[in-house]
């Protein structure tokens, strides 16, 4: 009974000893290596910030003076309509109130920029009809493509 005694007081004085001195070490390593995870990663979430916040700056810039040269070189081509283009764009399509006149004359300046030379004029702009429970052209092209075989 005293040698059961001594070997466990002995083998417990020595397990407390190795988990004292391993234990710590392994619970500082263990802790030291997710705080460096952790602060990398939010390092690198900066940087990565940092890089987008630059790049958003750079393509800005470069729309901006895109399109500031775009208005110059229009300027710069901007001419006075002929008189057949005036001619033709004169007559008002009817309007029966269902398509704004934004429309219409977006499609009146088409018609007149295919003219080549010849005088038309839109005399009518009505909205096409469909048949009922079919889809419009946008919805049956979108499901043909997501559909369609490889």
């Amino acid at each position: 009974m005293l040698t059961s005694l001594l070997t466990t007081g002995i083998s417990s004085a020595v397990g407390t000893e190795l988990f004292d001195s391993k234990g710590m070490l392994m619970a500082v390593v263990t802790c030291a290596g997710i705080l460096i995870v952790f602060v990398v990663l939010i390092l690198l979430i900066f940087i990565f910030y940092a890089y987008g916040g630059i790049f958003r700056a750079v393509t800005a810039s470069k729309e901006k003076k895109a399109a500031e040269k775009k208005a110059a070189e229009e300027a710069t081509k901007a001419k006075p309509a002929s008189p057949e283009v005036t001619a033709v764009t004169q007559p008002a399509a009817v309007d029966d109130g269902s398509i704004p006149g934004e429309i219409i004359a977006v499609i009146a300046a088409a018609v007149a920029a295919m003219g080549d030379g010849k005088k038309y004029a839109v005399k009518k702009v009505s909205r096409a009809q469909r048949p009922t429970g079919s889809r419009s052209s946008w919805a049956a092209s979108g499901i043909y493509e997501n559909t369609r075989p490889f």
